[in-house]
């Protein structure tokens, strides 16, 4: 098929056709190589998407797309710095044209051409075409590292992983949601069901969300990305994911007990670790509640204070000593808390001094101000938590 390549380099000298969007930095994309019905061709940059499309108004979710694709996954999935030696050709296809029964599918030819093509309607999910050009790419890597064989392939949920690591990384807000989901779910898939996992089987959201949080605990676990990427090439070589995996991370686990219970653990740790460089509504609300309540001793008993009773104990000498301490915590957390929680960690703060100084007067109007803003961050939390449960997720 090495004619195409030849034919192809032809055609654009004969038009004049530039690389305008394969400039480092460049903001448009590349000229197309001709008007009219015949299809448009656009590159995200040298040796990434090659995009193809009947329309040029369609190329602008896959340049975005693909350059999202691209430079987010970069460095999980080892790519070459300056692109591959052909890039990965990504076609749409009108949906009165389409035959598949998936809305994408991907294939080699023999000179080791990547080829997507894309079911192409005006309803096309966005998330659908990322997981194409993340499939392409993933593909397009086991060629770089293995050539072209029967063995190359790209498991699901390395797919699935993928595309939700890039997308996250392009909007954060969306790993909180993840991580959202992911404690809801009772208990995560098994380790041998999530790398066994294959295509054909319906959708699985346990295993999508599962997916991501076992990317990154390998790649947590991985020596400089060392074992990680020697793991990735060996799998999308063909080599057997469960099997390989104590034989490259080497160390790790006495026996397949060990190794389960390795992901179980990990499973938390990623679904729990902050991400964002905030603290998320769940954790704020937390915070202010562990704030509102004291422990003292009375008569030998433990015993839990309210925030009601600062008044009268502001002159106990442990008292002063935890205010001085909260209030740090609150100039601290400031900085951090979640949106809807700003103003009542503020209350706080003012309820902390007055109680310092020991106006009672001041303390109560100011415990009265803390309780209004606390009720009126969960009441919008809950709101805009509602409003997005029904918006379509993209």
């Amino acid at each position: 098929m090495r004619w195409r390549g030849i034919v192809l380099g032809a055609l654009l000298a004969l038009s004049g056709w530039c690389h305008g969007a394969t400039e480092e930095g460049g903001e448009s994309p590349s000229i197309p190589l001709s008007a009219g019905p015949t299809p448009r061709i656009f590159y995200t940059r040298t040796g990434q998407f090659e995009i193809i499309v009947p329309d040029a108004g369609d190329a602008r979710l896959l340049i975005a797309v693909g350059r999202s694709v691209w430079g987010r996954l970069a460095s999980s999935l080892g790519l070459p710095k300056d692109g591959f030696n052909t890039p990965v050709s990504v076609r749409l296809v009108p949906a009165a044209e389409w035959s598949a029964p998936t809305e994408f599918t991907v294939s080699v030819d023999t000179p080791g051409l990547v080829n997507v093509r894309i079911r192409w309607a005006a309803a096309v999910d966005p998330n659908v075409v990322r997981r194409a050009l993340v499939h392409g790419l993933i593909l397009r890597q086991a060629v770089a590292w293995h050539g072209v064989t029967g063995r190359l392939t790209v498991p699901l949920w390395l797919e699935y992983a993928c595309a939700a690591l890039s997308h996250g990384r392009d909007r954060p807000a969306l790993m909180d949601m993840y991580q959202q989901d992911s404690a809801r779910l009772a208990s995560p898939p098994s380790l041998s069901s999530l790398l066994q996992w294959e295509r054909g089987g319906g959708e699985s959201p346990d295993r999508e969300l599962a997916s991501l949080w076992l990317l990154l605990q390998l790649q947590a676990e991985s020596d400089n990305g060392d074992s990680w990427l020697r793991w990735l090439s060996g799998v999308i070589g063909g080599a057997n994911a469960l099997d390989t995996l104590p034989r490259v991370y080497t160390g790790l686990w006495a026996d397949a007990p060990a190794m389960e219970l390795w992901w179980q653990t990990g499973f938390y740790h990623q679904s729990r670790n902050r991400l964002l460089p905030m603290m998320t509504a769940a954790d704020s609300r937390g915070w202010l509640a562990e704030c509102s309540r004291w422990l003292a001793t009375r008569q030998g008993r433990e015993v839990v204070l309210a925030l009601a009773e600062l008044p009268g104990l502001h002159r106990e000498p442990w008292v002063r000593a935890k205010l001085t301490e909260r209030l740090q915590q609150t100039r601290i957390t400031l900085s951090v808390i979640h949106p809807y929680y700003s103003n009542a960690v503020l209350s706080l703060g003012r309820l902390y001094e007055a109680s310092l100084k020991g106006k009672d007067s001041a303390t109560k109007a100011a415990l009265a101000q803390f309780e209004r803003d606390s009720i009126d961050g969960r009441e919008l939390e809950d709101t805009v938590g509602a409003i997005l449960d029904t918006a379509p997720r993209q």
